[in-house]
C-alpha cells in the first residue's frame, strides 16, 4: 500500500519548531510519512483520524481513564497513523511508561512535546512541509502529463514512449501491446553490465509477485500492480508488472525493472499518468489499422472482382501503397475463422465473429512478420485472404513449403475453428486471380465435402474442382496432366503398365478378377498396380468420388495426348 506525497516523522524531528522535542518510544517507526495533523480533544478519537495523521495531544480527553490510554496506541497503529505527540505537563505529568512500551511494541513514534510548544506552531511548520512538497509533486505530475500528451498529439511512437518512460522510472521498461502485437523495450542503460540478466528476470512470470494498490485521497484507489523482489547474481531487483486496463477492457502491461533500488511513490503515480498515454496509443494505433485494412479490403475487391485488368500497372503502383508486389507469384489462402462456441442471440454471435475475424488478422500479420514471409493480407467477404509467395521454384517443393506455413499458421489460430481453402500459385494479378479462385471453391466446396476445421487444397478437389471452374481446354489439359502426367512419365520410364491397368479396372466395373484376366496377369499384380496409383496421384481407385476424379481426368488425357497409347 502506498500514501500520498508526505514528509516522514524523522524528517520533520529536524525542523526548528520541533527542535525540543523528544522520541520517547517506537523509534523503528520514524521512517512512516506524515500526510495529516490532527488534534485529539475527544475520547472517541478513533473515528476522527485517519491513515497518514500526525496527532497531537495533551491527554486531557483520557486523563482520569487508565484503560483508554493503555488501549490508545495499539489502535492508533491499528488504523495506521504516523505518528503521536504527546504533550505532559498540563492533565499528565509524564508520559505513561504503558504508553512507551506500546508504542516500541508496535513501532509507531511516540513524541514527548516540551511543555511551552504551542500546537499552533507546531501544525504550521508541518502543513507547510505537506504543501510545499505535494506542490512540487504537482508540478512534476503535470509535467509527466504534459510530456506524453504532447508525444501522443505528435504522433510519437510506442518505442518513444517507451524510451521516455524508462527514463523517467531510471529502469528498465517493456511495454507489451496484446491488441496490436507490438513489444518495445527501452532504457538497457540503466542495467549496464547486466543487460541478458536484467532481460532474463524482466520476462519472468510473476508468480511469486504481491498484488498491490496504489491509492491517494482524491481518487481512492489510483491502480493495482504486482510487485516482487528478486535476488539474482549479487543482484537485489524490483520488478513491478502493471495492467494496461480501460474500461474493463485489457490492452497488455507494462513491466519496469530496477537493480539495487526500489520504485518509490512518485514513480509508480507517475507510471499511473503513463498507462493512460500508452493505452491510447495502443487503441489509436488498432483504430489506424482497422481503417488501412479497409482501403486493403476495397483495393482487393476491384483487383479480384474486375474481369478485365485493363490498367494493370495502376493496380501494381497502388499495391504498393501498402506494400504489396503484385509481380510476383502468390499461393492465396482463404481462411474462414470462427468462434467454436456460439451463442443464441445473432447479433451477438456477429458481433463475436468480426471480432474473432479481426484479432486473427492481428495474429496472422504477426505470424508473417516473425517469418519474414512476403505476403498480402486483408478481410474479405470470402474469409481472410493471405496471399504468400512461396519458396523454392520446385512445384514439389513449394508444395512442402506450404504444408509447412499452413501448419504452423493453424497452431497461432488454435483457438478458433479455422477452415481453409487454398489455391495454386500463380503469378502477377492474373495468377493471383486465378489462385483466389481456386481458394474460393476449395473453402466453399471443401466444407461440404470434407466438413469445417479442414486443410483444403484446389488440387485435391478432383473432379469437383474441375466443374465448378467452368474450364477451357487449357484448364481441362492441365487438370489431366497434373492427375494422369505421373503416371504416364512412371509407365514411360519404368516400361510399367499402371495407365491401362487403371482403364480396364474401371471398365470392368472395379473387378480385379476380371481385370486380371483382361490383361493376362496375377491378381496380386493388379492389387499391386492399383496401390501404386494410388501413392503417385494421391487418389484412391477405390473410392466413388475419387475414382470419378481419375475416371474424367483418364478420359481427358487420352484426348489431348491421341499419340499416347495404353
Amino acid at each position: 500500500m502506498f500514501h500520498e506525497v508526505g514528509i516522514t516523522v524523522e524528517e520533520i524531528l529536524s525542523l526548528t519548531e520541533f527542535k525540543n522535542v523528544k522520541v520517547a518510544g517506537g523509534r523503528q517507526g520514524l521512517h512512516r510519512v506524515v500526510t495529516n495533523v490532527n488534534v485529539m480533544e475527544v475520547p472517541d478519537i478513533l473515528d476522527w483520524v485517519r491513515e497518514g495523521d500526525l496527532l497531537l495531544t495533551t491527554g486531557y480527553a483520557i486523563r482520569d481513564n487508565l484503560n483508554a490510554q493503555q488501549e490508545l496506541v495499539p489502535k492508533l497503529a491499528a488504523k495506521g497513523l504516523a505518528a503521536l505527540a504527546f504533550k505532559p505537563k498540563r492533565y499528565i505529568d509524564t508520559v505513561p511508561s504503558h504508553m512507551v512500551e506500546a508504542a516500541n511494541s508496535c513501532g509507531l513514534p511516540l513524541l514527548e512535546l516540551p511543555y511551552e510548544a504551542s500546537f499552533s506552531d507546531l501544525m504550521s511548520a508541518v502543513l507547510a512541509q505537506i504543501v510545499n512538497r505535494q506542490a512540487r509533486f504537482l508540478r512534476r505530475s503535470m509535467g509527466v502529463h504534459r510530456q506524453f500528451a504532447n508525444l501522443i498529439l505528435g504522433g510519437g511512437s510506442l518505442k518513444q514512449m517507451g524510451n521516455a518512460l524508462a527514463k523517467l522510472l531510471k529502469a528498465l521498461v517493456l511495454v507489451e501491446d496484446a491488441l496490436n502485437l507490438r513489444r518495445e523495450l527501452a532504457g538497457l542503460n540503466w542495467v549496464k553490465g547486466a543487460e541478458n540478466l536484467a532481460l532474463s528476470l524482466l520476462e519472468r512470470q510473476t508468480d511469486l509477485s504481491v498484488t498491490e494498490t496504489l491509492k491517494d485521497k482524491i481518487e481512492g484507489l489510483v491502480m493495482i500492480f504486482e510487485r516482487g523482489r528478486i535476488e539474482a547474481e549479487g543482484h537485489q531487483a524490483e520488478l513491478i508488472r502493471v495492467p494496461l486496463v480501460v474500461s474493463n477492457e485489457h490492452y497488455g502491461c507494462i513491466r519496469a525493472l530496477k537493480f539495487d533500488d526500489s520504485f518509490s511513490f512518485l514513480d509508480l503515480l507517475n507510471l499511473d499518468r503513463v498507462c493512460f498515454f500508452i493505452a491510447l496509443d495502443i487503441i489509436r494505433y488498432h483504430d489506424i489499422a482497422q481503417v488501412e485494412q479497409k482501403y486493403k479490403t476495397e483495393f482487393l475487391d476491384q483487383l479480384l472482382m474486375s474481369e478485365n485488368i485493363s490498367d494493370e500497372d495502376g493496380f501494381i503502383t497502388r499495391g504498393k501503397i501498402f506494400g504489396w508486389d503484385l509481380t510476383l507469384k502468390y499461393i492465396v489462402l482463404l481462411l474462414n475463422v470462427t468462434p467454436v462456441k456460439k451463442t443464441k442471440d445473432l447479433t451477438q454471435n456477429e458481433r463475436i465473429s468480426q471480432l474473432v475475424k479481426s484479432r486473427a488478422i492481428t495474429l496472422i500479420e504477426d505470424f508473417c512478420r516473425r517469418n519474414n514471409l512476403k505476403h498480402i493480407l486483408a478481410s474479405h467477404s470470402s474469409g481472410i485472404l493471405l496471399g504468400l509467395n512461396p519458396q523454392g521454384g520446385d512445384p514439389r517443393e513449394s508444395a512442402s513449403w506450404t504444408q509447412e506455413i499452413v501448419k504452423k499458421l493453424r497452431q497461432n489460430l488454435s483457438h478458433w475453428s479455422v477452415t481453409i481453402g487454398i489455391g495454386r500459385p500463380g503469378k502477377g494479378i492474373v495468377g493471383l486471380k486465378k489462385s483466389y479462385y481456386e481458394a474460393r471453391v476449395a473453402l466453399e466446396l471443401g466444407q461440404v465435402i470434407f466438413g469445417a476445421g479442414e486443410d483444403i487444397y484446389y488440387d485435391n478437389l478432383g473432379i469437383y474442382g474441375l466443374l465448378l471452374a467452368q474450364p477451357g481446354p487449357e484448364e481441362q489439359k492441365s487438370f489431366a496432366l497434373r492427375i494422369i502426367g505421373p503416371l504416364y512419365e512412371y509407365d514411360t520410364s519404368k516400361g510399367g503398365e499402371l495407365l491401362k491397368t487403371l482403364e480396364v479396372y474401371i471398365q470392368t466395373n472395379c473387378n480385379i478378377k476380371r481385370t486380371a484376366g483382361l490383361l493376362f496377369t496375377h491378381y496380386n499384380t493388379v492389387l499391386y498396380r492399383l496401390t501404386k496409383i494410388k501413392q503417385i496421384t494421391g487418389f484412391d481407385p477405390d473410392d466413388p468420388e475419387q475414382r470419378l476424379t481419375l475416371q474424367a481426368a483418364l478420359r481427358l488425357f487420352k484426348m489431348f495426348n491421341k499419340e499416347s497409347s495404353f
